[in-house]
């Protein structure tokens, strides 16, 4: 059943060789067919247009003239101009003037004018027909003679006093016959070219212009766009070629979705077991660095410990066992900082965001270390407004204050002054934590965020410090898709941070 369909549907279709031929030649026959026929089917008096044309503005020129001293002279230059013979007859039949007869100038009043001779009238044999319109009128004449046959064509007219105007103008049949026909079959063949080419402009856009959306759609596969399709045509090679390449692109637009597919699944693999690569380096680098002293200070103490106590000196073996004890929960702190890092960087953890008070997330660690900032004599500021809303996770950007406020802690100095503010950013909040102090080393500034850099080398051990509260500062920061940052003013440091913008859920509520 599909075979018949498509036998039939190809019956109905034409090569495009035979639909072009059969096209031109239906064109060139037209081309031919129009000019002879127009030539044997034109009247006869088509023929006498153009001089008939001349004579009818010969004797506009006359009317125009009509009763002004120019007249006489405007009848000799149509006599000149036309080649031509003039007779003019007052209203009761007085004939007053002629071309052949010479004369005094007519005076301007016709009436005046003298009588002429009657032998200066043309005299014709036979008269071969009349086309009139208005008060005026063509007369086609002929004199014939035993010698010859002259043609003339007369226009007769009537001036304004009623006087009436014969221009006799002798046709010469055999050029003006001919320019005429010359002139039409110009004309004729002219405007059956334009035709002809206007037909085959059209008949050949019927085979462009699905050719052209071929090349528009191979154009955009070339540029890897598959959206664009060939449409169907009734012509049996463009069809087959235009469902060729729509399969083609088909088939090239599934393969590359598909591989595109498979590369972004494969370059996120890369990208996470580089990102596993490099977190487990760091781990395992930062890690062994840091915690070759406590090991050596444990392992020294112990053996200390074993000997003092062997040796009954309890009580010096139990300060021993203190050192042991702080330096193996300051190990477990490092630790669980580095634990905190990684996860942090992994992707494990998915932020649990939700709407919290800027200004308390400062000042609960102002709070909780009222007494600390007392006993170092420290002034805080908290200048970020109460009605400032962010959106994040509360819980570990808490401890992003926390890092930044104990470091802010440990390097205030001079004022003893530590500040925080706030400014809108439009889409977010930016929170400062300024200290008065020393300024960062400008070597040092793009490092500090890098896990165990410490930019003071003078900080004890004894201070819980491993250089680790930056790197969770970024590490969290980044989560969030989130700016932070450090910057060095006048006379202190100014750590900030980015916190997306949320709603007063109390004002909800």
């Amino acid at each position: 059943m599909a075979r018949a369909e498509k036998k039939n549907r190809i019956k109905k279709q034409r090569s495009i060789t035979w639909r072009l031929m059969r096209g031109i030649i239906m064109i060139l026959f037209l081309t031919i067919l129009i000019p002879v026929g127009a030539y044997h089917s034109l009247p006869e008096w088509v023929y006498y247009l153009a001089p008939g044309t001349r004579l009818w503005f010969a004797m506009d020129d006359i009317n125009n003239a009509y009763g002004t001293p120019e007249f006489d002279e405007t009848l000799r230059l149509v006599e000149k101009r036309f080649d031509s013979n003039i007779e003019i007859y007052t209203e009761d039949g007085r004939f007053i003037y002629s071309t052949a007869a010479l004369t005094d100038p007519l005076p301007t009043d016709l009436s005046k004018a003298p009588t002429v001779n009657a032998k200066y009238k043309l005299t014709y044999q036979t008269v071969d027909g009349e086309i009139s319109g208005g008060n005026r009128g063509f007369l086609l004449r002929t004199y014939n003679s035993s010698h010859l046959e002259i043609q003339f064509l007369d226009i007769y007219g009537y001036l304004p006093g009623g006087e009436r105007v014969e221009i006799n103008m002798q046709v010469s049949q055999l050029s003006s016959t001919g320019k005429i026909y010359f002139i039409i079959s110009f004309v004729t063949i002219m405007i059956t070219m334009a035709v002809a080419l206007f037909m085959i402009m059209l008949y050949i856009r019927r085979f462009i212009r699905p050719i052209k959306q071929i090349c528009v759609t191979t154009d955009k596969m070339s540029r890897l766009d598959f959206s664009e399709k060939c449409p169907a045509t009734n012509i049996v090679e463009i069809s087959q070629l235009a469902e060729s390449i729509n399969l083609l692109s088909d088939s090239l637009d599934t393969a590359l979705t598909d591989l595109q597919q498979k590369n972004i699944k494969l370059q996120e693999d890369i990208e996470n077991e580089r990102t596993i690569d490099n977190l487990r380096q760091t781990f395992i680098s930062g890690i062994s660095h840091e915690l070759k002293t406590p090991i050596a200070i444990i392992q020294g103490y112990a053996e200390g410990a074993k000997m003092f106590y062997e040796a009954g000196n309890a009580e010096t073996a139990t300060e021993y066992c203190t050192t042991i004890m702080d330096e193996a929960t300051r190990m477990n702190n490092m630790i669980l900082k580095l634990l905190e890092i990684t996860k942090y960087d992994s992707g494990a953890y998915e932020p649990v965001r939700e709407n919290f008070n800027a200004r308390e997330l400062v000042q609960d660690w102002f709070d909780r270390n009222a007494s600390l900032l007392a006993e170092k004599q420290v002034t805080a500021v908290n200048r970020i407004p109460e009605e400032w809303f962010g959106n994040g996770d509360s819980v570990i950007l808490s401890s992003v204050v926390n890092n930044y406020l104990s470091n802010a802690l440990s390097h205030v100095e001079g004022e003893n002054r530590i500040e925080a503010t706030a400014e809108d950013m439009g889409n977010s909040y930016r929170i400062y934590i300024f200290n008065t102090g020393k300024q960062i080393a400008n070597k040092d500034i793009d490092k500090i965020w890098t896990s165990f850099y410490r930019a003071d080398k003078s900080l004890s051990r004894s201070q819980g410090r491993f250089g680790l509260g930056l790197a969770i500062v970024a590490s969290i920061q980044k989560l969030h898709d989130e700016l932070y940052g450090v910057e060095n003013r006048e006379n202190g440091v100014r750590f900030w941070f980015d916190v997306r913008k949320g709603v007063n859920t109390d004002n909800e509520a």
